[in-house]
């Protein structure tokens, strides 16, 4: 829809895209750029038209879209039409429905565990819709200003919780972008004794918002809104939330069947070593995409396999596979290496447990110690790690 930023109502025009996207012999890229160059040419002859009519005092001699525009705009109580002329105020916005829909099924993963972590710190379990809003609980959501993760964090509004760094962005994890959210919202709500203004500062930050209220005199956010004390983004954010708290309560009534994707059974490591991709993809049975998923807060870097994921960091694994990967840290703590090159066997060890753990071939280790019979490791017995 090509619609006026502050009569929602004023909806000029509905924008189709339905030939752009069946081009066969287009990428993707190339239908994105040719949706942006059909929206941009609309809002342009959305502004003229709007520009042509502001000089009439009356609908004589109008017809056609010409007199559409005119009933539309006075039918709402526009008195002023050269103001909606300026391009600033005529918007495009996209159809949510689709996005929604996947949403509410990329919701399933964690749902159950953010709003375990609400309840813990005693905050309204509506809050965790948020998201929905924010990035519709997309984990590789990344916004051209800086916001990163389901919940959207800025830098520097992660800074005082969350760790982002080379190797990892902690923004992109959700239970601990969750944990970091509920402490921003107790914080926004403690400033500014409002959940409606609460929400509100979390797109426009709560001194902003404070700001906005001592100017003002004024706590209402509709007050506020009408007041013109907010942009598009921040004036509409809190009626999004209400919208999405809606939606997805009734979700069947507005799309049909929808559902919802499994909860990850995730469990928390905390490292005490650096660690390799290698490693770490042994524990998914190398399936990267799985693991992207369950550790999506590491960087590029480390899936690249350029840097290791650090001592001090963390690392999340099926719940099901929690021990085998805690044993297998304990024998990379204390591995008896000389100058890096020897691990001595430890019970229950197998060859292809210790090529797994050091993310080398069975048929390096074989090739390395051809006196060792594989099958009758001796507790203590000395296996050489090959260079990978």
């Amino acid at each position: 829809m090509i619609h006026d930023t502050e009569n929602l109502n004023i909806i000029y025009e509905a924008v189709d895209f339905k030939d752009i996207n069946s081009k066969q012999d287009l990428n993707e890229y190339q239908k994105r750029r040719q949706r942006i160059k059909r929206v941009k040419a609309l809002k342009r002859q959305v502004q003229s038209r709007l520009k042509k009519i502001a000089n009439y005092d009356n609908p004589t001699g109008l017809d056609g879209k010409d007199l559409k525009y005119w009933m539309l705009l006075k039918n709402n109580g526009v008195k002023n039409i050269s103001a909606l002329s300026r391009y600033s105020r005529i918007r495009f916005q996209l159809g949510q429905r689709d996005y929604i829909i996947k949403g509410i099924y990329y919701s399933g993963r964690f749902l159950q565990q953010i709003e375990k972590i609400f309840k813990k710190h005693g905050l309204p379990l509506e809050l965790t819709r948020m998201p929905f809003v924010e990035s519709s609980f997309n984990y590789r959501a990344r916004s051209k200003v800086g916001a990163s993760g389901i919940w959207q964090i800025m830098p520097y509004t992660a800074k005082p919780y969350l760790k982002n760094n080379l190797v990892v962005d902690e923004r992109n994890d959700p239970l601990k972008a969750t944990e970091a959210s509920a402490l921003i919202l107790k914080n926004n709500y403690k400033m500014l004794e409002s959940w409606p203004l609460a929400v509100t500062g979390y797109n426009h930050g709560p001194t902003g918002v404070r700001r906005v209220v001592n100017k003002h005199n004024s706590n209402k956010i509709h007050e506020l809104i009408e007041a013109d004390g907010f942009g598009f983004a921040s004036s509409n954010f809190y009626a999004s939330f209400l919208a999405i708290l809606e939606v997805e309560k009734n979700a069947s009534k507005y799309f049909g069947k929808v559902y919802w994707d499994v909860p990850l059974p995730t469990k928390e490591i905390k490292l005490s070593k650096n660690i390799k991709v290698k490693n770490l993809l042994n524990w998914f049975d190398d399936n990267k995409e799985l693991a992207k998923i369950y550790n999506s807060h590491l960087e590029y870097r480390v899936w690249k396999d350029r840097v290791r994921v650090g001592k001090g960091n963390f690392i999340r694994v099926p719940e099901k596979k929690y021990k085998e990967v805690v044993k297998e840290l304990e024998s990379l703590n204390s591995l008896a290496l000389i100058n890096g090159k020897t691990y001595k066997v430890r019970s229950g060890d197998t060859l292809e447990r210790i090529a797994r753990l050091f993310g080398v071939s069975v048929f390096q280790l074989k090739r390395a110690n051809s006196n060792v019979n594989p099958r009758r490791l001796q507790i203590g017995q000395k296996i050489y790690i090959p260079k990978n």
